[in-house]
């Protein structure tokens, strides 16, 4: 579809799934966090597009991209759209926009609406990131520019850093799929910061905000996946996203920001839509 960046991954000819990356991210984030064997075991087609701003995707307004992410949905026929972290937002537009096309959605530590009160995630330089959101855009701003840049030149010495980063919740689910991709994951990481900073100041920013979708209208089924550890998404913000979705399946698992990716076959079991 002219004007989104794309990839594909899985079986060509299997049940399509829409990927929508997260914060940071872009479309190879679904080559590392989903195992290719399996996909194409499970006959799944995953269509990855770039959130705008991200990738080979140009700044756009939300429902031109949530429109032509629909219309290339279309082409394959009836689909399950996974967000990712804060890419759960574009899912569930996605879903409330086109039920006659997404058939289940599957949340993956997927970012809430965050509450009014202050709040900090347990990470330490995402709760600066989030500070920097509500006092200081400007900053956050220049900030996102300067990790835009490392991301894009990324190489592999970035990943023994990004370990020593983690937290235990984290650490073998991470090194368990970047090591097992890490091709994909060097891309990801160089796609996310191609077009600067500004997709990612963008996101923080528009999560202080109401969300442009209404989620107690959201009437497709909803498989929310989350990990009790998370330090970025807190499960607290997960719990309350899931009260507030009409049709909804939650699973609270052990572990943190990458829980949903350590059971590969019990992920495909979703994406597949066998729990939709």
């Amino acid at each position: 579809m002219s004007g989104l960046g794309w990839a594909e991954f899985g079986d060509p000819a299997g049940r399509p799934v829409v990927f929508v990356h997260g914060y940071a991210s872009s479309r190879w984030a679904a080559g590392w966090t989903l195992s290719g064997e399996r996909l194409v075991r499970e006959g799944i087609r995953v269509l990855a597009p770039d959130r705008p701003g991200y990738g080979g995707t140009p700044p756009m307004p939300p429902e031109r991209w949530t429109a032509q992410v629909a219309a290339r949905a279309e082409e394959v026929g009836p689909v399950v759209v996974a967000g990712v972290s804060m890419g759960a937002s574009a899912a569930l537009r996605l879903a409330a926009t086109r039920p006659d096309l997404v058939t289940g959605v599957a949340l993956l530590s997927g970012m809430a609406p965050v509450p009014a009160e202050r709040w900090s995630p347990a990470a330490k330089a995402d709760a600066f990131y989030w500070r920097l959101a509500r006092r200081a855009p400007w900053l956050l701003r220049r900030l996102c520019a300067v990790s835009a840049r490392a991301m894009a030149s990324a190489d592999a010495s970035v990943i023994p850093r990004i370990e020593r980063a983690l937290p235990a919740a984290d650490l073998e689910v991470f090194r368990a799929r970047a090591g097992t991709a890490q091709a994909a994951f060097l891309s990801d990481a160089n796609e996310s910061g191609r077009q600067g900073g500004d997709a990612m100041a963008g996101d923080l920013l528009r999560h202080l905000r109401p969300w442009d979708v209404v989620v107690e209208e959201v009437k497709t089924p909803v498989c929310l996946i989350h990990g009790v550890d998370d330090h970025k998404v807190p499960v607290s913000l997960a719990r309350s996203l899931a009260a507030r979705l009409p049709r909804v399946e939650a699973t609270y698992l052990p572990g943190g920001h990458f829980a949903p990716f350590a059971d590969q076959e019990a992920l495909m079991a979703v994406l597949g839509g066998a729990r939709f």
